[in-house]
């Protein structure tokens, strides 16, 4: 096999009609890259001029005249070829070795087992564990596997297959109060580059990327049509008139109640209603006062969330959300991914990934919260086989590590902030 540099549109032909494609391995993703950290390479694997494999390579120099690769979501090559892959592994060892490669990152979308988080248990995929270990035979040294978030990219993605997703077998609450939301004022709406500092607004704590990044993000991918900025508003006219039937409904529900309680002052029953009704009562009208102040101020709609969405080959991504909780009784998150999910799926996509949970079953997981929320809209969730290093010189990567440089490079915090 012989390993070539191509050019980014032969690369997108071939690598958007592999079985493993993915956003992360396009040409559109090699230049929003190239405007980060990285450089960026694509290479093709020809066997008689036909090209059989392929990759996005992203590199950068953290030695003396030292460097190292990564191929986000793994080379797309068939890993169960055993001679393709023998022959791919070797060209790309060859080819790299030459301009003074370390070592090349893969991190493959090969699902490694199952999780079933009622009975927090996995079933490992034995086909997939064996391919371990004939990765390690090629020179592939198998990482630590994370918990967290600690690898570049998550191990543990819940997905959902849309064709068939059924809202019905889900909370009666999660569709209740979405349909409340509506009622009350709030769509999901689409944005668009304008909308990026709003965007920004919500999730600039979550990660080190900066507004330009996702400027860059944006620009690059909508010219493909690969991203969408989805916006969670809220209508205040809408609102407030929604509140104040809310708030009669509740009202005409109160006086029976104090009717009761006057009749029967003993009865605890009574009591508790009437003190859950006194306090829903207090709690719209806040709610009316806040909206009327915010429409006083010319304030007709407000933006209170959005997604970063992207979309590839009949799969969509959930990349990164945020949203504000200033309005006690909305529940922003749940809405925009339920409406999110609704879309995608009325639009005929096949597969939505809601990216990335952790595997942690203990009730001190850092990010129970993000789990039980994820886990809410019953998906598929999938542990891939995680992160290799395709070691291409031995004495570069020592020298790298003895000096912590690769260590330094790739450290991620277990525990990210504002999850």
């Amino acid at each position: 096999m012989i390993i070539k540099e191509i050019d980014g549109n032969t690369f997108n032909e071939f690598a958007n009609n592999h079985t493993l494609k993915n956003f992360y391995q396009t040409y559109e993703y090699g230049e929003l890259m190239s405007h980060s950290d990285f450089s960026s390479m694509y290479i093709g694997g020809f066997i008689n001029e036909t090209m059989v494999a392929g990759s996005l390579i992203l590199y950068k120099t953290i030695g003396p005249s030292m460097k190292y690769g990564y191929a986000p979501r793994g080379f797309l090559v068939d890993y169960y070829d055993n001679e393709q892959l023998t022959k791919f592994t070797k060209g790309v060892k060859d080819f790299f070795f030459k301009k003074g490669f370390a070592f090349i990152k893969i991190n493959p979308e090969i699902t490694y087992s199952t999780i079933d988080f009622d009975s927090k248990s996995k079933v490992v995929n034995s086909r997939n564990k064996k391919l371990i270990e004939d990765l390690k035979k090629l020179g592939y040294d198998k990482l630590k596997d994370n918990l967290y978030f600690e690898s570049l990219l998550p191990k543990y993605t819940p997905v959902i297959y849309l064709p068939t997703y059924n809202f019905d077998l889900l909370d009666q609450s999660i569709t209740n109060n979405v349909k409340e939301a509506e009622l009350g004022g709030i769509r999901l709406i689409s944005g668009d580059e304008k909308d990026i500092p709003t965007l920004y607004s919500f999730i600039e704590d979550k990660n080190n990327k900066t507004e330009a990044y996702y400027k860059y993000f944006y620009d690059i991918f909508k010219k493909s049509n690969m991203v969408d900025l989805l916006m969670v508003e809220l209508n205040y006219d809408n609102y407030v008139k929604y509140l104040q039937k809310q708030y009669v409904y509740e009202q005409e529900k109160n006086e029976k109640i104090n009717q009761e309680f006057e009749e029967n002052p003993n009865s605890t029953d009574t009591y508790n209603r009437k003190m859950r009704s006194d306090q829903l009562m207090a709690k719209i009208s806040s709610q009316i006062t806040v909206a009327n102040t915010k429409m006083q101020e010319n304030h007709i709609r407000e933006i209170l969330g959005a997604a970063f969405v992207i979309k590839h080959q009949g799969r969509i991504t959930i990349y990164i959300t945020g949203n504000k909780n200033d309005f006690e009784g909305i529940d922003v998150k749940t809405f925009m991914f339920y409406k999110i999910i609704e879309s995608y799926k009325n639009a005929h996509y096949l597969y939505i990934d809601l990216y990335g949970i952790t595997a942690d079953f203990t009730d001190s997981n850092p990010y129970k919260e993000l789990n039980k929320f994820k886990l809410q809209f019953k998906p598929n969730v999938y542990e891939y086989i995680g992160e290799l290093d395709l070691i291409v010189n031995k004495p570069f990567h020592q020298i790298l590590w003895s000096t912590n440089k690769i260590q330094k490079e790739f450290y991620k915090p277990a525990v990210k902030k504002a999850e």
